[in-house]
C-alpha cells in the first residue's frame, strides 16, 4: 500500500480523538463485503496484500480493503471508445462517397434520355466498365467487407448497367449478340457470387480479377477515344 494511504489512515485516527464516534467501513478478514460499523479509534498497518490494511477495533482484527483503478483497464476502455468513434466516422464517409458517386454517370444517362440519342457513346466501353466494376464488387462481397467499404463501386455498377441499357436501346442493338452477352454476364456473376467452395472461382482467382479491374477500366476508354477520333468529335461521354 502506498505511503499516502498510510498517512490518510493516521490522520483519520487523529481526527477520531476529537469526535466521540467515527463512522467507517471495515470488513472482517477474508470477507468481500463492506459493512458499516462505529468505532472510537482505528489503528492500521499494511499486510502482504498491497490492497489490504489490518486494523484493530475494540480488540477485533478486521481488514480494510482499499481499491485503486487499474490504469491498463482504463486505457483499454479509452482505446475501445476511440475505435468505435473512428469506425462510425469511416462508415459514414463510405456511405457519403457512395451517395456522391451518383453524380459520376447519372448526367450521361439524363442527357441520353433528354436527347433520345446515344450515338456519341461506344457500347463496348460500357461493357468493359461493367465488367471492371463487377469484378471489384465480387471481390468485396466474397471477402465479407461491409457495404460502406465499397458503396461507391456498387453505385457506379448500377449506373453502368443503366447507361449500357440506354445505349443498347437507342442504338438499336437489341439483337442476339447483346442477348448472349447479357446472359453470359449474369450467369458468370451469379456463379462467382453463389457457387459453393470448390465449384466457384478460388480466392486467388477473385483477387487476380479484382487487381486487373483497374486495367480493364482504363482500357474501356480506348473504344470511346477511337470513336471520338474517327468522328472528330468529343462524343457524349
Amino acid at each position: 500500500m502506498k505511503a499516502s494511504s498510510v498517512y490518510y489512515l493516521l490522520a483519520l485516527s487523529t481526527l477520531s480523538s476529537y469526535f466521540p464516534t467515527c463512522h467507517g467501513f471495515v470488513t472482517p478478514t477474508h470477507s468481500a463485503a463492506l459493512k458499516p460499523t462505529n468505532f472510537n479509534s482505528i489503528n492500521a498497518f499494511p499486510t502482504n496484500d498491497s490492497n489490504t490494511f489490518l486494523s484493530h477495533h475494540t480488540g477485533t482484527s478486521t481488514s480494510l480493503h482499499l481499491f485503486s483503478p487499474n490504469i491498463s483497464d482504463v486505457s483499454s476502455l479509452l482505446l475501445s471508445n476511440n475505435e468505435v468513434v473512428l469506425k462510425t466516422i469511416a462508415t459514414g464517409l463510405g456511405y457519403l462517397l457512395g451517395a456522391v458517386s451518383i453524380l459520376l454517370y447519372t448526367p450521361i444517362a439524363i442527357r441520353v434520355l433528354r436527347t433520345k440519342s446515344a450515338d456519341g457513346l461506344a457500347i463496348s466501353t460500357w461493357w468493359l466498365k461493367l465488367t471492371s466494376y463487377t469484378c471489384t464488387d465480387v471481390y468485396n462481397i466474397k471477402n465479407g467487407f461491409p457495404i460502406s467499404a465499397f458503396s461507391e463501386t456498387l453505385v457506379i455498377t448500377v449506373e453502368a448497367v443503366v447507361i449500357l441499357g440506354l445505349v443498347t436501346f437507342y442504338q438499336q442493338r437489341l439483337d442476339l449478340k447483346t442477348f448472349v452477352l447479357a446472359v453470359t454476364y449474369f450467369l458468370v456473376t451469379c456463379w462467382a457470387l453463389f457457387a459453393p467452395v470448390g465449384v466457384g472461382p478460388s480466392d486467388s482467382v477473385i483477387a487476380y480479377l479484382q487487381g486487373s479491374a483497374i486495367v480493364v477500366n482504363v482500357a474501356s476508354l480506348l473504344p470511346q477515344l477511337k470513336q471520338n477520333f474517327v468522328r472528330k468529335s468529343s462524343g457524349s461521354y
